[in-house]
């Protein structure tokens, strides 16, 4: 490759530096309009230096862990992945990978540097799934400097293990609450029909739904009455300080039968919105979903050039309900009806065991709950309840009384 070249067209500088030749014919790479010489030199080493670099800014073998860590979050992260995702990364990027290992090269990244680092993480007290989560994004952003980026040969996280952290009764408690019937008549007595929070618990507990797909659910286009059919094909996430609608989590898009009694409670709501919209006219507030999955409201006599949805909660007026807004119903249950292991997940927690223990096939649960995989409904979800194992020595007794 050529050396930088400089020289002063009228009362303006330019650089140039010789390019791969093409067709057996050389190629020039040059700019100008720079006010001194310094300028141009200083524009064409930077730009030299991109070209022979594939357009890279660095050197891979100089690269630091802390700039490679940038690069993946915005060339990898920020453009393929889910905006909570890289979120969730960027955090863990800046508040546990950035401060303890950018400074060293990606290339001198070694496992027992990362043990090390991962072993600190369970000395200063977080939780095994936290590290594990830390280790993964760090193995996550790795895994692309090997492939497709070449930038190093293999990824020294393979080589690490997580370490072992005693999880306390209070949070085995808290991960494995399932809301029992007497829980469940409680929770609702407190939030009954015509509550804002009563058909958000109704659904997560017949229907298994994550809350974000609990509050996305659009009652005018998700809900056929005539097949008894639910259809999730979207949660309600905050992106930018902004309600969108986006696919479920793993894309787990997916049709489930619902029953009578929850197909009542959807009829309730749907007979109780349409008396609400008249009574309130031109005052209320209609939800759209716009094309980028925003939902924009507005009043009804504000007409926006967009489909009108209808969110499984809202206000009387229409007011959008969302995910956030289920924290207060938690609270009440923790402080008024001295709760305080209840959480929205819980409901989707029981909805699985429920089905587990009532015989449904493991692979209908995983289905129904939109897992990507078996495990994740085996080992997280369908717990090992009293009943399961009281139902295990009843089948040992006929078998061997036979």
């Amino acid at each position: 490759m050529g050396e930088l070249r400089t020289r002063k067209r009228g009362k303006t500088w330019e650089w140039s530096f010789e390019a791969a030749r093409v067709g057996g014919k050389r190629q020039s790479v040059s700019k100008g309009g720079y006010r001194t010489k310094a300028d141009a030199v200083a524009a064409g080493t930077q730009a030299k230096a991109e070209y022979e670099n594939a357009g890279r800014i660095f050197r891979p073998s100089e690269l630091s862990v802390s700039d490679y860590m940038d690069y993946w979050l915005e060339n990898y992260v920020q453009r393929h992945l889910a905006y909570n995702t890289y979120a969730d990364y960027e955090s863990k990027t800046r508040n546990h990978i950035k401060p303890e290992l950018g400074s060293y090269r990606l290339a001198s990244l070694e496992p027992d540097i990362i043990q090390k680092w991962i072993d600190g993480k369970k000395d200063r007290g977080y939780s095994q799934s936290m590290i594990k989560n830390i280790l993964a994004c760090l193995q996550g952003a790795l895994n692309y400097a090997v492939q497709p980026c070449q930038y190093i040969k293999a990824n020294p996280c393979f080589y690490v293990k997580v370490p072992k952290v005693p999880v306390s009764k209070q949070t085995k408690a808290h991960t494995e609450y399932i809301c029992v019937p007497e829980d469940y008549a409680a929770i609702l007595q407190r939030f009954p029909q015509g509550s804002i929070f009563y058909l958000p618990i109704v659904t997560g507990y017949h229907c298994g739904t994550r809350i974000g797909e609990t509050y996305g659910i659009d009652l005018g286009n998700d809900v056929d009455f005539k097949t008894h059919t639910l259809h999730i094909r979207h949660q309600l996430k905050k992106e930018h300080g902004v309600w969108v609608y986006r696919q479920p989590k793993y894309n787990s898009i997916r049709s489930i039968k619902i029953d009578p009694d929850y197909e009542a409670a959807l009829k309730a709501e749907l007979h109780t919105r349409k008396e609400n919209r008249l009574r309130y006219g031109e005052y209320f507030i209609k939800s759209y979903l716009l094309p980028d999955g925003r939902v924009e409201q507005a009043r009804a006599d504000i007409l926006l050039p967009y489909p009108e949805i209808m969110p499984l909660s809202v206000r009387e007026n229409g007011e959008l309900l969302t995910p956030e807004s289920f924290k207060y119903c938690a609270r009440v249950v923790h402080h008024e009806l001295n709760n305080p292991l209840f959480h929205s997940h819980s409901l989707r927690h029981t909805h699985g065991t429920i089905l587990a223990e009532n015989g449904a096939q493991p692979k209908t649960v995983m289905e129904r709950l939109g897992h990507k995989d078996i495990k994740t409904t085996m080992e997280r979800y369908v717990f090992n309840t009293e009943k399961m194992q009281d139902d295990a020595v009843r089948l040992f007794m006929q078998a061997i009384s036979s």
